[in-house]
């Protein structure tokens, strides 16, 4: 299916199509017969987002172009960790299929102070807004939501994380929270403390565990510099 996609929206793009690539459980052999398809064209020129059914198989292509996508990989923020696990795992299905290594390439010859800087000018957007969610859900007495902002804290953390060490993870979910796990700056009682929240049901178990990690989190910060306060 990916194929006859790729081969038909090539056509259509001609000229202005730098690769046509598979991402995501398809191109990495772990698709399920629910699973959707996600694809990603990388253009000279911006082309409009895809989405449609095939039967009842979700397809998503999304689109951005070459410069867009550079200067993403070139001048990290939040979205970096996500384009470079992106570019370092994509399969190339019509196109020029040496530009991901190309792109990722550019990924890593970036300098750890530019990783520095990106990590202080976004730290109002990780981890600190939705870990005070959690605590806002036990005041207003909003338990049933507890969950969900304790989800969303362990995914920041882990973009967070990824900045700090100047790396990405290829996984999403659970799955790359589990490969942060390995990187060399951590927070204390990490792993130990994500694993327990993300299996966790008890809103005070939860809030009580996030009160740690957010605690050690701030003290890496500090002893990083990131944090001067």
């Amino acid at each position: 299916m990916a194929l006859e996609i790729s081969q038909k929206v090539s056509r259509e793009v001609k000229d202005n199509l730098i690769c046509f690539c598979l991402y995501g459980s398809t191109s990495r052999g772990t698709d399920t017969h629910w699973s959707d398809l996600e694809m990603l064209m990388i253009t000279r020129e911006e082309v409009p987002k895809k989405a449609f059914l095939d039967g009842l198989v979700p397809v998503t292509i999304n689109s951005i172009t070459e410069n867009r996508l550079c200067r993403l990989l070139e001048e990290p923020g939040v979205e970096w960790p996500f384009y470079a696990g992106l570019v370092k795992n994509l399969l190339v299905l019509e196109g020029d299929a040496s530009k991901p290594g190309q792109y990722y390439a550019l990924a890593c010859r970036v300098p750890e102070e530019k990783f520095r800087r990106a990590l202080k000018d976004n730290l109002s957007e990780l981890v600190f807004e939705s870990c005070g969610r959690i605590f806002s859900c036990i005041a207003r007495k909003r338990h049933e939501d507890i969950y969900c902002a304790s989800i969303e804290t362990l995914l920041e953390m882990r973009t967070a994380l990824c900045l700090l060490n100047c790396t990405h993870v290829n996984y999403d979910y659970f799955d790359g929270i589990q490969e942060s796990f390995k990187f060399k700056k951590l927070p204390e009682r990490y792993p130990v403390l994500p694993t327990r929240l993300w299996k966790g049901r008890s809103p005070f178990s939860i809030a009580n565990d996030f009160r740690d990690l957010f605690k050690n989190y701030l003290s890496l910060l500090r002893e990083e510099q990131i944090l001067q306060t």
